[in-house]
This record gives structure tokens, sequence and C-alpha cells, in this order.
């Protein structure tokens, strides 16, 4: 989580620093487009759809002691997906000027220029991190969380170079040589893991080993679920070129901020519990997998409910504080900060189904989550596509989290029906409580705000009455959970304690 919230807080200043550069302007939109294509690929073939496959089949191996056929599968999967980035890679950058006319059509013929000429050196990124993922896999599998973690870190570091110091000269192209450099980190950091945990290179290993051909059989259902939330971006990005100039950027600059409490408090429990549910699922543990998939949401949603709250009340002053210098004027944070409200009704939805399609995962059934992202999928595009007429990029926005909280809401009831909650849980009621006392915070600050916000962008009167907001608003819930029933609060509470005395904590699930 450390290393998480390191990274979501370095994403914040790459952010910071593309906007003071560009602002929300065409070569903004430019570099948000040409990211999409190659990031596309990279979360297709080599993001989570490998690791969500690869995760069940290691520790099967693992757990039964095959040390050496695990060097043989691992070092099939390198070499699968090496050929495969090449070739695709290469095919990226030759139709990236068609594929750029098709994606963003709306765009004028400078920045769809600008767009394709980024997006080819930007194909050579998903070889870099789909190595890079490969490794990961392992080391989560081997319960070593903390260099895959650390890698993001050292990505956005590579782009925030080429933002400070490379755009000067070379435009858009810096971003571009600076996030190149931050890939080839990214990949390279993970090698000293590797090498503890015993991993051997085998070149002539390659895609006609069986337990290979089996994490790809995984991996179909899991591509297509990814082509269904890359298609969503591409669908968004597609109504957003035509609703106005900087719909493109502000969308982007909302999402990416959102992706902070994601990343922070989601993804960090949905990928340690991954080899968890992987392992119990395996043993035939069914009352334990039930026992941790059900703690594992429990707290993923007592901490991004208020995250959620908090977001939208303080979206207008948050984007002030971070954005708002340079090309990125008044109007930018405006635009942004709609869509950021709208994105983040959301967030338990997608931090919902970060957990539990990973449950579905483990089970080694990946068709199950593919087949409900589909559903939630057209249903988004079409609410999208009609809201959008009512409210702008804040309609595209509202789209998205209205389908993935109907995607989640579905998936836990089909979990439900294959393992059904343990004795005495509460997820309905802890969950309700969460929300009720999220809401009762976010007015708070509402309030606190409006009484309080001096206005303006981002000087550091408005920087610290921001910084008032996020701890008071806090407070106040935990506060709130703690007196009226929160199992989560008083659990967390008791841990720290603990912590701070040395003394035992109480229990949880294995993790």
């Amino acid at each position: 989580m450390a290393f998480f919230l390191a990274s979501r807080l370095l994403g914040f200043v790459r952010q910071a620093a593309i906007t003071a550069v560009f602002g929300i302007g065409p070569d903004a939109d430019a570099w948000f487009a040409a990211f999409r294509l190659p990031d596309m690929l990279f979360t297709l073939f080599a993001g989570g759809a490998l690791i969500s496959a690869m995760i069940p089949v290691y520790t099967e191996y693992r757990d039964a002691g095959r040390r050496e056929r695990l060097n043989q599968v691992v070092s099939g999967i390198f070499n699968s997906l090496a050929v495969f980035m090449i070739v695709a890679g290469a095919a990226g950058m030759l139709l990236a000027g068609p594929l750029t006319d098709l994606l963003v059509p709306g765009f004028d013929e400078a920045t769809r220029a600008t767009t394709a000429g980024a997006t080819r050196w930007l194909m050579l990124s998903p070889l870099l991190l789909g190595l890079s993922a490969v490794a990961r896999g392992v080391l989560q599998s081997e319960r070593r969380f903390l260099l895959p973690a650390l890698g993001p870190v050292l990505y956005n570091l590579g782009t925030i170079f080429g933002a400070l110091f490379l755009t000067d000269e070379f435009g858009v192209m810096g971003l571009v040589w600076g996030t190149l450099a931050g890939a080839l980190v990214h990949v390279l950091i993970q090698v000293p893991g590797m090498s503890r945990v015993g991993f051997r290179y085998l070149p002539l290993s390659g895609p006609g080993d069986r337990a290979v051909r089996r994490v790809m059989r995984l991996m179909l259902p899991r591509l297509l679920g990814f082509a269904v939330i890359q298609s969503s971006f591409i669908f968004v990005n597609f109504l957003a070129s035509y609703i106005g100039g900087s719909s493109v950027a502000a969308l982007g600059n909302a999402w990416l901020l959102l992706l902070f409490p994601l990343g922070v408090l989601a993804i960090p429990f949905a990928e340690a519990s991954l080899p968890a549910f992987s392992s119990l699922w395996s043993r035939g543990d069914r009352d334990g997998l039930r026992q941790q998939y059900h703690w594992a949401l429990r707290n993923v949603l007592f901490l991004t409910a208020p995250a959620a709250a908090g977001l939208i009340a303080i979206a207008a002053p948050l984007i002030a504080v971070l954005f708002e210098r340079g090309a990125f004027g008044p109007e930018a944070t405006a635009l942004t900060s709609t869509a950021l409200v709208f994105y983040s009704v959301g967030l338990i939805g997608h931090a919902a189904v970060e957990v539990l399609a990973r449950v579905f995962f483990s089970m080694q059934d990946t068709r199950t989550p593919v087949i409900v992202g589909i559903g939630s999928l057209l249903l988004h595009m079409l609410l999208s596509w009609l809201l959008s007429l009512w409210l702008g990029i804040g309609g595209l926005a509202l789209g998205v989290s209205v389908g993935v909280l109907l995607e989640a809401g579905l998936l836990y009831w089909l979990l439900r029906r294959r393992l059904p909650a343990p004795p005495g849980s509460s997820l309905s009621g802890g969950a309700i409580r969460a929300i009720a006392m999220a809401i009762t915070m976010g007015a708070l600050i509402v309030l606190l705000r409006w009484a309080t916000w001096p206005g303006g962008g981002s000087s550091l009167l408005n920087a610290a009455w921001l910084a008032a907001y996020v701890p008071a608003g806090a407070a106040f819930y935990a506060t709130g959970m703690l007196l009226f029933g929160g199992d989560e609060a008083r659990s967390a509470l008791k841990r720290v304690r603990a912590r701070i005395t040395g003394a035992n904590g109480p229990g949880r699930p294995l993790a």
C-alpha cells in the first residue's frame, strides 16, 4: 500500500507537470489519445489478463513443490509474450495514422498528426511492461509484493522527467521519451526479485508447453474482458472528441484522479488477495475462501466509500490546487471537476469488482466476469451516449459509473450462489453503514468548503484549506463508524494499537 500510495502521489505530480505545460489543449488531447492504444495493447495481453491466469497455475505448481517445472512455464510465458508484443508493436507503428483517424475522428489534422507520431514510439512500451508483468506475476505468487509495487513508482518518475526536462525541446515527444525510459526501469527493477526466488530462464521453452497453453486458455476470456474495458475507454474518447475541445484531456485527468483511491485502497487488497484466494481454492478450503473474500470486500468498501464521497465534495478545490497553473486555467478546472464528480459515483463499484473478479480467477473461472463485464459495457455505452446529450462529459462519466455499479452487484450475486456468505457475515449492513456515513461526511465537507474556501487556484492558502478538509472528513467518518457499529473501524483501530504497543493484534484471515 505504501508504494501504491507513492505511485499515485507521483501520478499527481506527473499530471501537474503535464497540465502545467500543455493545459487541456490540443497537445494534451494528443497525449491522452496516443497513450490509449499502447496502453490497451499492454492491458489486454500482458496486464491483468496474464496475471489473473498465471497466478492460479503458478500457485498450483509451487504448492506441489515442482520448482523446475515452474522455470519451464515462466520461461515459456516470457518467450511467447515477447514474440507477440514485438509483432503487435510493429503493426501498431505501421498503422498509427489510420488508427488515430479511426479512434479520434473529431480531432483537427494537426492534433491527429501529433497523436499518430507519439503513438508510433509508445508502441515500444507494451513489450517492456509486458515482460515486467510476467515477473510481477511470479513475485506476487511468491508473496513478494515490494518490487512489483516499486515498478510503477519508477515508471511515473520517467514520465515526470520527460515533462519537466524534455518537453521544452521535444513537445509531446518529450513525454514519450520519458515514459519509455520509465518502462525500461520498470522491467529492470524486477530482475533482482526473480533471482532471489530462484528463477532460471530457459530460452527454448515456448507456447508448446502444456502449462503455458493452459495459461493462455485461461487468458482468453479475460482478454475479452479487458477488450470490453478498453472498448469503454475508446468509446468515451470517441464521444468526447465530438463534445468539444479539451474534453478528452479533461476526462483523462479526472480518470487518473479517480485511480488514486482505487490504486491505494482497493487494488493492493485485490492483488495481495489473489494468491491467497488461489491457495485456498486449490486446497479445497471453501470456508476459508468465503471468509477471505468477504474480509477483503468489507475492508475495501469501508475504505473507498468515504474516498468517493470526499472526491465528490472537494473535486473543484482538489483539481485547482493540483493542476491550476500555467496553461491549466479555471475553465479547465471546471471541466475536469465535472468529470471527476460523476466518475466518483462509481468508485465503490470499481473497487468491489477488483476483489470479486479475482475470486472467480482463483477458481480458474475467467469466463463469468467477462460475460458480466460485456453486459455492463453495453449498458454504460448506451447510458453514456444518452446522458452526454444532457450533461456533456459529466454524462459520459456517469454512464461509466452506473455500469460498473451494476457489474459489481451482479458479480456479488453470482458469487453468493457459488460460495454462500459465511455465518455471521454482515456485508450488506456494513456497506449501508459505510455509504450512509460517507454521504454524511461528504455533506459536512461541502458545508465546510462553502464557509471557508477562498476561491482561486493553486495558492498556498487554498492548499492549506484543502489539507484541512481531508483529515476533518476522515476523522468524522472514522468516529462515526466506531460509534455506530463499524466492525472494520474497530478492527483497524485494534491493529494500529497492537502495532504501537508491539502486542499481537486480533487475528484476521490469512492474506
